[in-house]
């Protein structure tokens, strides 16, 4: 008889996770974060983001509430192509990383509407699969 033993690796974690998505994670590609690898930069840190935004929310409203933080690079609220209607998460960048800290700090949690906004600090990466 043969038997198999698998170990898990334990998962890190931050904050609640949920069986439903709104949005894309922040790293669902199997990919190693910076936290992983030990690479984390400053430039890492600047790019965040948001989930769980209301659907009538307004790209100059999702830019306004993030610039009220800091000084913002880039932002995009995600729309749908055909209909426009968004998707209920965007992508923040900030300059200086501190902005991008403080900006989860004060609006990770933050009640909007019928919907409670998780911004976090976005990792990505590129795969050759």
């Amino acid at each position: 008889m043969v038997m198999i033993i698998s170990t898990m690796e334990p998962q890190v974690s931050n904050g609640p996770t949920s069986n439903t998505s709104n949005g894309p994670s922040s790293n669902n590609r199997n990919c190693p974060s910076p936290m992983q690898t030990g690479a984390a930069t400053d430039d890492s840190k600047t790019n965040l983001i948001v989930n769980y935004l209301p659907q009538n929310m307004t790209q100059e409203e999702f830019r306004s509430l993030f610039g009220s933080i800091g000084e913002i690079e880039s932002c995009k609220l995600v729309r749908d192509k055909i209909t426009g209607q968004s998707l209920g998460y965007g992508f923040v960048n900030y300059i200086d990383p501190k902005d991008a800290e403080k900006a989860i700090n004060t609006l990770n949690g933050l009640r909007l509407q019928t919907k409670t906004i998780k911004a976090t600090v976005y990792f990505f990466c590129f795969s050759l699969l």
